[in-house]
């Protein structure tokens, strides 16, 4: 099955729950605000065509922006950001004319901290839920940082671990590429990540030296949850939820963040579900 001349995104089943994740708290945060003056946005950074194709049955999956669209009470305003034009195309295809509907082809990066986050005033009484779901380690820090020093923004985040492992994170840390080093950095907002992914060995080495030691994906979540409330600002973080693939290795962590902490209790209940 194909649109606007390029096949769907095939997803597994793990994406597929998140799906249904994210639509659930979408329904509960417009219910939360229905009987206020607050604006109410959607915005998703790596939105793709709005269509999947399911890797189990080969159907079409209704994607993030579909689903969005859906919920009940609605958002006032939608978002939808993609690098691939063919994907952008086929978004405004089907919903390019809706006056509520704004679609940006390009980096997420820069379309959210210059065009985007910036629309977005609690002073206004607006506020937003941001989906961050990028493919590997394509997110910068200072989207992150922004949304959650504006105080309007609750965001989930894909916490992809599994890439970083890959391309950042390896047992012998002095063969990482500079790429990889220099991405992971990006993503983190600072070095402060190799703190996090290592430590010194309690086994001294040759010469009594201690060696470095990669730390497990809990350690590595647990630091970022805790710079995600430090220093971006997000007053509430959920334990994030660990999302595994048909071999049950874990591709990445589901984190919800918000200013609020009814977010965490309403994030909790649905988490516990899965």
């Amino acid at each position: 099955m194909t649109g606007a001349h390029f096949k769907f995104d095939e997803i597994g089943y793990w994406s597929e729950l998140k799906l249904e994740i994210i639509g659930k708290y979408g329904s509960a945060y417009t219910t939360a605000f229905k009987n206020t003056n607050l604006k109410k946005y959607y915005i998703d950074g790596f939105s793709g065509a709005g269509v999947h194709l399911s890797k189990q049955t080969g159907t079409q999956i209704e994607g993030s922006p579909a689903r969005a669209l859906k919920v009940s009470p609605p958002f006032d305003g939608f978002y939808f950001i993609d690098v691939d034009a063919k994907k952008t195309a086929f978004l405004r295809s089907k919903w390019g004319s809706r006056s509520d509907v704004h679609i940006y082809t390009g980096d997420c990066n820069d379309i959210l901290r210059k065009e985007v986050l910036p629309k977005i005033k609690f002073e206004r009484y607006e506020r937003a839920l941001c989906l961050l779901d990028p493919y590997g380690l394509q997110l910068d820090w200072e989207v992150m940082l922004q949304a959650g020093q504006s105080r309007a923004v609750d965001m989930f985040l894909n916490f992809p671990v599994m890439d970083m492992n890959r391309n950042a994170i390896w047992k012998k840390s002095d063969k990482v590429p500079q790429g990889g080093v220099e991405r992971m950095t990006k993503f983190w907002g600072d070095e402060s990540w190799k703190q996090a992914a290592y430590a010194k060995s309690p086994q001294a080495g040759l010469f009594g030296a201690s060696e470095m030691v990669k730390q497990g994906n809990e350690e590595i979540v647990a630091a970022f949850r805790k710079r995600l409330k430090k220093v971006a600002g997000f007053g509430f973080v959920a334990e994030p939820l660990p999302m595994r693939n048909s071999t049950n290795a874990v591709v990445y962590y589901l984190f919800l963040a918000s200013p609020k902490s009814v977010a965490e209790k309403i994030i909790n209940g649905i988490f516990s579900k899965y």
